[in-house]
């Protein structure tokens, strides 16, 4: 398991999730509500990974969710949480627990 195993994060607090038509939209509610750099669209996996990070589950977790809702294997699950987890936090989008 890799070094996020263990971490949980939740969304930061001026960020909301927007359902629009099938695609799930980031989008900022304080700063930067105007900068469309700033409106992330998430894939069908990535919006689930987000619906997952609610504070409480760890990266371990969100891993074995991932493999029984989508029948993927764990060193699959795990590459696309870490790389999702990495850009996410790294456009200050979730925080650490």
């Amino acid at each position: 398991m890799s070094i996020l195993a263990a971490k949980k994060f939740r969304p930061s607090a001026d960020i909301v999730c927007r359902r629009v038509g099938d695609e799930s939209v980031l989008v900022p509610v304080r700063n930067n509500v105007g900068n469309l750099d700033s409106v992330y669209t998430l894939s069908a996996v990535a919006a689930r990974i987000w619906e997952l990070l609610d504070g409480a589950r760890d990266t371990r977790a969100v891993v074995e969710a991932l493999c029984e809702e989508y029948d993927i294997d764990a060193a699959t699950a795990t590459h696309d949480v870490e790389e999702l987890l990495t850009a996410l936090e790294g456009a200050g989008l979730v925080q650490p627990v």
